[in-house]
């Protein structure tokens, strides 16, 4: 088990006893994920700005994603080393970069056909790694304020947009049910199986006007 504390600006950790590592989540995350993002060597930062422009190509109308920062971004909401993360896109350090070393300094110099074909690749292998990528670049490219701007000066259905509707969007309604609640439905409500339901004779009702 791993006995140091949680990172700072994440819930303490919720390991059971003689269970490795343990959830760097209990809740709903943070506000900007961690306070302190964690660090990516040179080459693992280039990766991750050619896989932006990879994922989402440049245009003169728009920020171009490897502009943004999208680096602090992710580093914001990987799972720091020795825990693990119940959120999606479920990405943990360790092996997150792992996968960008894999990628390496030749992704970065590969032109637009060779990249698009080694992410084409990543998702074919259904190698977590890609979704991971996809999820952090696309949250992250759409959570700047310079594309909110960009949004709103360049669609016409765009023009109101201003982001989140709440601090923590819709999250309150995708967690998981826990065993408290689910004893407290028990107990103001009631459950009929799917076999048991019957349906109801409407054919003595009359209609008026």
């Amino acid at each position: 088990m791993n006995d140091a504390p949680a990172p700072f600006g994440a819930p303490a950790e919720t390991a059971s006893p003689g269970e490795a590592g343990g959830f760097f989540e209990t809740g709903r995350p943070r506000i900007g994920g961690l306070l302190h993002p964690i660090r990516f060597d040179g080459t693992q930062t280039a990766v991750l700005n050619a896989v932006a422009d990879t994922l989402i190509p440049p245009d003169p109308a728009w920020p171009t994603a490897s502009e943004v920062d999208l680096v602090t971004f992710v580093g914001r909401y990987v799972t720091p080393s020795g825990y693990r993360n119940k959120h999606f896109p479920f990405a943990e350090e360790d092996a997150f970069k792992a996968g960008l070393d894999r990628l390496g300094q030749s992704f970065v110099d590969g032109d637009v056909a060779a990249r698009t074909e080694a992410i084409s690749a990543l998702e074919k292998a259904e190698d977590p790694l890609f979704e991971q990528l996809r999820a952090l670049v696309y949250y992250g490219y759409y959570s700047r304020p310079v594309v909110t701007l960009a949004i709103n000066r360049n669609l016409p259905a765009g023009r109101d947009y201003h982001g989140p509707p709440l601090p923590y969007g819709y999250l309150q309604t995708t967690e998981p049910w826990d065993e408290d609640l689910l004893t407290q439905a028990q107990e103001n409500g009631s459950y009929l199986e799917t076999d048991d339901v019957v349906r109801v004779d409407l054919s003595q009702l009359s209609w008026t006007k």
